[in-house]
């Protein structure tokens, strides 16, 4: 066999392999304190987006019926003597049942108008984003639509020789519809030619129940959200922000809920204009 189509593969995977940096991981300077999360950040996520909405575009503009599951093969469960949906949302007999009972005058009068607008639902809608750094380890998302803010911690530098901190929500904290996400920078290239880049990944837990979309399709407070974000070059200079949600949610789904969104980076912050949470 050609020596050389050994070798090519290995250079490749010593290419490619990523490297996780922590907002502890690598060092500063020599005899320096360990990079924050704002200076190792391998891409940035900072400015002004907008949500391109190509996908599931009737459930994410307007409230759907009561029951539309979204498009797709057949997810949510069916029972005897219905016909086969098509659903995106792989919904067991429990995830399915509470579906079918949204009422969103309940919501109303339970000051709970807000559940589409929680952490797992919020960057469905048609909004526009805005992402900045609190401090060196603290990482604000805002959206207009509903008037939300997230924050994503990530873990603080932690000095050579000392284990890292582990990031949490704070003892008693209650849960809430952002939740509490932690992140964790993945990055690539940046040696020789390879230019550097990579993605972020969050995770967010201590949700408080809420929902998918506006017609009521539930999650429940011990949902998990996985997150990654990547930040996409265009040649005409344009900028994207490729956007995957992951909910693993075992007592309504019977299999993780995968959802690949986009948003387009605008010049300025002009688009901005909040508005409240809205139950319809």
């Amino acid at each position: 066999m050609n020596r050389l189509a050994l070798i090519f593969p290995v250079l490749l995977l010593s290419v490619a392999i990523p490297q996780n940096v922590h907002a502890q991981g690598g060092r500063g300077g020599r005899g320096g304190p360990p990079p924050t999360a704002k200076a190792s950040a391998p891409i940035d996520l900072t400015g002004n987006w907008t949500a391109v909405i190509t996908e599931d575009w009737h459930q994410r503009m307007f409230t759907a019926p009561k029951g539309d599951f979204g498009a797709g093969g057949p997810g949510a469960v069916i029972l005897p003597g219905e016909r086969p949906a098509g659903s995106n949302i792989p919904y067991n007999a429990n995830g399915r049942k509470v579906a079918l009972a949204w009422d969103p005058a309940k919501d109303e009068a339970a000051g709970e108008a807000c559940k589409a607008y929680g952490a797992p639902g919020s960057l469905r809608g048609p909004t526009h984003l805005r992402i900045s750094w609190q401090d060196d380890n603290t990482l604000k998302l805002e959206t207009d639509f509903g008037t939300q803010t997230r924050l994503i911690h990530f873990l603080p530098p932690t000095p050579m020789g000392q284990a890292p901190a582990k990031v949490g929500p704070p003892a008693g904290e209650a849960p809430s519809y952002q939740g509490y996400s932690v992140g964790e920078w993945t990055a690539m290239g940046g040696r020789g030619s390879y230019e550097k880049g990579g993605s972020l990944h969050v995770t967010t837990t201590n949700l408080k129940a809420g929902y998918y979309l506006k017609n009521g399709m539930p999650y429940t407070a011990n949902a998990k959200l996985t997150e990654h974000f990547r930040v996409i070059d265009l040649p005409d200079s344009g900028q994207w922000i490729s956007f995957s949600s992951m909910v693993d949610d075992p007592e309504y789904l019977n299999q993780p809920y995968v959802v690949t969104y986009q948003f387009k980076k605008l010049p300025d912050g002009s688009k901005w204009k909040p508005e409240p949470c809205s139950a319809k």
